[in-house]
């Protein structure tokens, strides 16, 4: 019997918080036990008392046990203007969720023996390059799935959030991003590295990820309520509107439109359909009786390719003894269960998906608002819960860890004042710094005045109001902050040796330098 109703709350004020980095990559399992009776009404009135904690306007969730959707629904609102109830058909963005779909129509077409995981990338796209021809002939599918490329965590996202750049401009870009650290020694997470994916899928099978996606997985599970780009919700009713806080105060923000990146991030679904996801991969690619794709792939999915480190705080606290990336999947442990989960973002969205293989147990949450704590508060209290483990209050954990990040954050500022040199000006009139800047996988960017300030100007979400700060130094507050990005940078510009303007340093992810055109 599945349990399904929505509730309608008053959305909370507006906390600002940091989200640990740990947190952001993956969820681990309770201990060990077995599995328990669940007081779902109990649980239900706990995630209401939740939610009054933090900004988000609404969410959804679903439980999968025993093979089958036993709790599914909605809490709060789909947009803070109307007041419309969130429930179990509500569509969210999924963002990263969507990198093991991309790694399982991949994993259809190894079984059709028409690709390999090992096979070279330029093998299937004889025009991809990477900044270094060595890695540009060696690197295989398997590397695009698993983070291991050595480019930045997120570098080249900009290409993508706020702009209007096609997959093969995106894709023809990346030979001029240089790596941040060693090829298949390093771990750094990577969504345009999914897209290259993506389009290998593309490439060997025929048909496009979008297409792929529908007729692959989709159709056989019956996702009817699910699609793969936000201009396919024009018309939809029943669809949750992203929230950011914008000037402190709580609005409803437009979606990301990530087509361009889609095989990273481009789905859109709801508890109900992703609850079959879970199914199919709960077990091993069967979905009521019908295989969707073999246990070989999903076991090659769900293990371990590249080992990560277990931080002090997730071995004292939560049981850990290993942490790794399979294909698509973050793949853990807590107290000697495994656990493969894997969280995703966009601007005003965050969904959190986690298997317990051995206990044919998952758990989805889906917001409409960025903040990832409480996703993760409600999950570790399901699996608690489902398991027979000792309560914890683990959303007096998540908002310790915000107290403290904002504590941190308001020490940074301080710091940060204190660092600014006091009396200084620009060495030129602002008019000098406008105009035109360049850069090899950015393309342009603008300086321009605008009521006696400078602004700049990238995209409409890397769009800001700069202040000075000190000498050549600008600090930019952006107009739409992107939810994991901080809401202001800086901008240096840097001067020849006639004094003349010939570059700026902006940070988006990581420092962009921009040269000033002719």
């Amino acid at each position: 019997m599945i349990a399904t109703f929505a509730r309608v709350r008053r959305p909370g004020l507006p906390a600002v918080f940091a989200v640990l980095l740990l947190l952001a990559l993956s969820v681990a399992a309770p201990n060990q036990g077995a599995a328990q009776e669940v007081d779902l009404e109990a649980l239900d009135q706990w995630i209401e008392a939740v939610l009054e904690d933090w900004p988000t306007p609404g969410l959804a969730v679903g439980i999968v046990h025993g093979d089958s959707l036993v709790f599914a629904r909605g809490y709060g609102v789909r947009d803070v203007r109307t007041g419309e109830p969130v429930d179990e058909h509500t569509r969210f963005a999924v963002a990263s969720n969507s990198k093991a779909f991309t790694a399982a129509v991949l994993g259809l077409l190894v079984e059709q023996e028409r690709l390999d995981w090992d096979d070279r990338v330029i093998d299937h796209l004889p025009d991809f390059q990477m900044w270094d021809p060595w890695v540009t002939r060696e690197i295989r599918v398997r590397d695009l799935l698993t983070h291991r490329s050595g480019l930045a965590t997120f570098g080249g996202d900009h290409l993508w959030i706020g702009a209007s750049n096609g997959r093969e401009e995106i894709i023809s870009r990346i030979r001029d991003m240089e790596p941040v650290g060693p090829f298949r020694a390093s771990f750094h997470y990577q969504n345009l590295m999914f897209l290259v994916a993506g389009m290998v899928g593309q490439a060997v099978g025929g048909e496009s990820w979008d297409e792929a996606i529908a007729a692959g997985i989709f159709e056989p599970l019956g996702m009817t309520e699910s699609n793969t780009s936000v201009l396919d919700l024009a018309g939809l009713e029943n669809v949750a509107s992203a929230h950011e806080v914008v000037q402190g105060e709580l609005r409803v923000v437009d979606y990301d439109n990530v087509d361009g990146v889609a095989p990273a991030a481009a789905i859109n679904s709801n508890v109900v359909d992703m609850a079959r996801w879970m199914r199919v991969n709960l077990n091993e690619g069967e979905y009521e009786g019908r295989r969707l794709f073999d246990v070989r792939t999903a076991r090659e999915m769900q293990r371990i390719q590249y080992p990560l480190g277990v931080s002090t705080w997730a071995a004292e606290n939560l049981g850990r003894r290993f942490n790794g990336y399979g294909l698509g999947w973050f793949v853990s442990d807590y107290r000697g269960r495994k656990v493969v989960s894997h969280s995703g973002g966009l601007t005003g969205m965050i969904s959190l998906q986690t298997l317990l293989p051995e206990e044919g147990l998952g758990v989805i949450v889906l917001t409409n608002y960025a903040p990832s704590a409480p996703t993760r508060a409600i999950t570790y209290r399901i699996l608690d819960a489902y398991l027979g483990e000792p309560v914890r209050d683990w959303n007096e954990i998540h908002l310790e860890f915000r107290r403290q990040g904002e504590q941190r954050a308001a020490q940074r500022e301080e710091r940060l004042q204190a660092s600014r040199v006091a009396g200084t000006q620009p060495s030129l009139p602002l008019a000098s710094y406008t105009g035109v800047y360049t850069e090899a996988v950015s393309g342009e960017a603008a300086v321009r005045i605008e009521d006696g300030h400078l602004v700049f100007d990238y995209n409409p979400r890397h769009l800001g109001d700069l202040e000075h700060w000190h000498h050549d130094v600008f600090r930019v507050t952006w107009r739409h902050p992107i939810f994991d990005m901080p809401a202001r940078s800086f901008v240096r510009f840097e001067l020849d040796e006639k004094g003349a303007v010939q570059g700026l340093e902006v940070t988006f992810y990581d420092p962009i330098r921009f040269e000033k055109a002719d």
